[in-house]
């Protein structure tokens, strides 16, 4: 017999699917956060991103092949201050342990703060993107990508091959929409927001992170 509480446990089973929905939740909204800073940041820099590397990467490629140097100095920079506040990031949710989300969520805020006192420069801005991927890596078993699509949508295609192959009847794999959902809407508010007051729009950023923040320490962080 199975003992209470054990892996076949309803309420056991009821517990995890909480977590899971309640870290999924957050994962969009700092999925929307780091939409809402990146497009502010493309329409700073026009054309350039803060936390979509991928994009920036392809940018660099072509301006060398141009020989356009100068401007794959610009990117390569962006570049290497995402990587730099990645792992400044990781760091610091490792040092802090179960306090990790709260401890990156605070650098994040300031960090975009100081880049709304200089007027939407985008290094803190990048900096703060690379920092924030270490705030939450999983809800519960379910994986989440915060400041890029890519993984996201990969895991939700791959997920749907195999339900539609029958490798697998789980339905986990539709979670994926939802930080794909909050990057979108995140990035929907920063650019209706940058087209009505500007650079200023980078303060509704700095308020949600700190609103985010303010959450975090409120609720048992999420790995």
């Amino acid at each position: 017999m199975e003992p209470a509480g054990g892996i076949g446990d309803p309420t056991n089973r009821e517990g995890r699917m909480s977590v899971e929905a309640r870290g999924l939740v957050l994962a969009g909204l700092l999925a929307a956060l780091a939409g809402m800073v990146d497009v502010i940041g493309y329409l700073h820099l026009s054309g350039l991103f803060v936390s979509f590397m991928s994009g920036n990467s392809t940018q660099l490629a072509a301006a060398l092949g141009q020989g356009e140097l100068g401007a794959a100095g610009t990117i390569t920079k962006l570049v290497m201050l995402f990587v730099l506040g990645a792992a400044v990031g990781q760091v610091l949710a490792e040092f802090t342990g179960e306090w990790h989300m709260s401890w990156v969520l605070a650098g994040v805020t300031v960090l975009l703060a100081i880049a709304a006192l200089l007027t939407t420069a985008p290094e803190p801005m990048v900096f703060a993107m690379g920092a924030l991927n270490a705030s939450m890596h999983r809800a519960g078993n379910i994986p989440v990508s915060l400041t890029f699509v890519t993984g996201v949508l990969v895991r939700f295609g791959q997920g749907l091959g195999d339900f539609l192959t029958r490798r697998s009847s789980e339905w986990k794999w539709l979670a994926q929409v939802v930080p794909w959902f909050g990057l979108i809407a995140g990035a929907t508010v920063g650019s209706a927001a940058f087209m009505r007051i500007g650079e200023a729009a980078i303060w509704v950023s700095v308020a949600l992170a700190a609103l985010l923040l303010a959450c975090s320490m409120a609720k048992r962080q999420p790995d």
